[in-house]
């Protein structure tokens, strides 16, 4: 198993580029394709906001202005994945079975953010987001949900600057519960390939750390040496994560993601909300 197909979510912004530099490290050792895929922004949702008692000349020039920031939004996130193959040695190329190399390829979709997004992600080994610390655009937001909670595939949510690499040195958050077990078994791709594996186990009131430590021995089944380390550390289970994985040089964080039904349940309370508003750790998080 490999990460061969894999969507990138592109605003347009600036953290494209991480996010696209992450993308393709997870492709190319499969030689694999990363879809950059854009959302635009539909009018039909727009409009109902502020279409009441406006007048049909004042709606349309607020429909161009909707479609050429459309355009504009794309047009640089198309730059921004040209850009990224360059840098990757990658090639343009949107038909499978692909290429000789990594490859890329440009969308875009217009609809329902939730839905777009779930159904995307379940044809895709892997689902690469921006950075969301401090992310006050809901369409990123709640494509995230869906793509967490609903796409049954892995996410990867990368950090703010491109990664130099990804998935050397993997850190695995291990509380017992399904969502890790599930992130365990999504990113075995990753660790088959990995040079160092480090399990991390944090005593919480609803939590023992020792639970974590047999992962190690099923590691061992599939041929991967792993240590595990018991945290300790006077802050929370967010920062005793981040401090292990910079002592450790982790590269990349796998976890299960919390939440529920809505997106504000997900983001705005516990160690899930914390690690994704930390901006320097890529992290692998499956449901």
């Amino acid at each position: 198993m490999a990460f061969r197909k894999i969507t990138c979510f592109v605003t347009g912004g600036p953290r494209d580029a991480a996010a696209l530099a992450s993308a393709l490290l997870l492709a190319a050792p499969a030689k694999g394709n990363v879809s950059a895929l854009y959302l635009r922004a539909d009018p039909r949702d727009v409009m109902p906001m502020v279409g009441e008692g406006l007048s049909g000349a004042l709606i349309q020039d607020l429909l161009k202005s909707l479609e050429q920031e459309n355009k504009a939004h794309a047009d640089k996130a198309r730059t921004h994945l040209d850009a990224a193959l360059l840098a990757a040695g990658g090639i343009y190329c949107d038909r499978p079975p692909g290429s000789d190399r990594v490859s890329g390829c440009f969308a875009e979709a217009a609809g329902v953010t939730e839905d777009i997004m779930a159904t995307t992600a379940r044809l895709s080994d892997v689902t690469v987001f921006p950075s969301v610390a401090k992310e006050d655009r809901t369409a990123v937001l709640v494509g995230l949900e869906a793509s967490l909670l609903e796409g049954g595939r892995p996410l990867l949510v990368a950090p703010e600057a491109p990664p130099a690499m990804l998935g050397r040195t993997v850190a695995i958050a291990w509380n017992g519960r399904t969502q890790s077990a599930r992130a365990l078994a999504l990113s075995m791709p990753l660790l088959t390939k990995a040079d160092a594996v480090h399990v991390l186990g944090v005593d919480t009131l609803r939590t023992d750390a020792d639970e974590a430590a047999p992962v190690v021995d099923y590691l061992a089944w599939h041929g991967i040496p792993a240590r595990y380390h018991k945290l300790s550390g006077p802050g929370g289970v967010a920062v005793q994560l981040q401090e292990s994985c910079a002592e450790l040089g982790a590269d990349l964080l796998v976890m299960g993601g919390y939440g529920h039904s809505r997106l504000r349940e997900l983001i705005l309370g516990g160690v899930t909300r914390a690690m994704l508003n930390q901006t320097t750790l890529p992290l692998l998080l499956a449901h």
